[in-house]
């Protein structure tokens, strides 16, 4: 592809006005919502993650994110046209809101909102340390929040997703038989290339864990990070969201 619109922040439901409302799991791309100070969508199984991404713009070539295109988003921000070499910074609120902050790279979590997404009633530049820029432009919540679940996959096997990824076309997925010191690593996925970078969690997917998850959650404190990844089975949890990506031809 020439290039990719990824979300610049976790899939919200739209309508949810707490983090017990936020937790679906159907397929509902009308649901949709990717914004600020709204609470991530959870409690989805991948089959439910995958459908509602693909359907959410037809038009735009919407899709659940896959591994190779968050390392491609990893690296951006570890570059000179992103962070450089400094980590970003936590999201370390329990209630699951959209584009927070901690005080600082692995703060200990809380109920609030430490440091909201910047609005007319808030000019809070310290939530900027959320971004994966430094600045408002950039992508928010790729350390802590909830995990982010992609599609990144151990030999095409469903596990408890609900989701058969050998029915996934090949440009939405990326497919692992081996792992950990295995040969079958993508490269730039930002997987095992990147492993230990800023001690963030490294846990490989397999055959009864076999779906990636990427960037932490709210109380991984340092194990969180844009380089952090482990794995799941599939199924609808609590502690994992995704995250839509827009590729578009034309």
């Amino acid at each position: 592809v020439t290039g990719l619109w990824v979300g610049k922040f976790e899939t919200g439901y739209k309508g949810s006005t707490d983090t017990e409302s936020a937790q679906k799991n159907e397929n509902a791309p009308e649901k949709v919502q990717i914004k600020p100070n709204v609470n991530s969508w959870r409690s989805i199984n991948v089959s439910n993650m995958y459908n509602t991404s693909f359907n959410y713009k037809r038009n735009l070539d919407s899709h659940m994110m896959k591994n190779t295109e968050w390392g491609a988003m990893a690296y951006l921000t570890n570059s000179k046209y992103g962070r450089g070499n400094t980590e970003v910074w936590i999201n370390n609120s329990s209630s699951f809101i959209t584009g927070c902050a901690g005080d600082t790279k692995s703060a200990s979590d809380t109920a609030n909102c430490t440091n909201p997404y910047p609005d007319i009633n808030n000019d809070n530049r310290t939530v900027f340390q959320g971004s994966t820029t430094n600045n408002i432009s950039g992508i928010y919540d790729t350390s802590g929040g909830a995990w982010d679940t992609l599609i990144g996959n151990y030999n095409n096997t469903a596990g408890s997703s609900n989701l058969n990824p050998s029915s996934i076309p090949i440009k939405y997925k990326d497919i692992y038989i081996e792992t950990n010191a295995g040969s079958n690593k993508i490269l730039g996925d930002a997987t095992g290339e990147t492993q230990g970078w800023n001690s963030d969690y490294a846990d490989f997917v397999n055959s009864s864990d076999p779906w990636f998850g990427h960037g932490g959650r709210y109380a991984n404190t340092t194990g969180a990070g844009v380089f952090g990844c482990n794995n799941n089975s599939g199924y609808a949890s609590s502690g994992n969201t995704f995250r839509i990506v827009l590729s578009p031809t034309a």
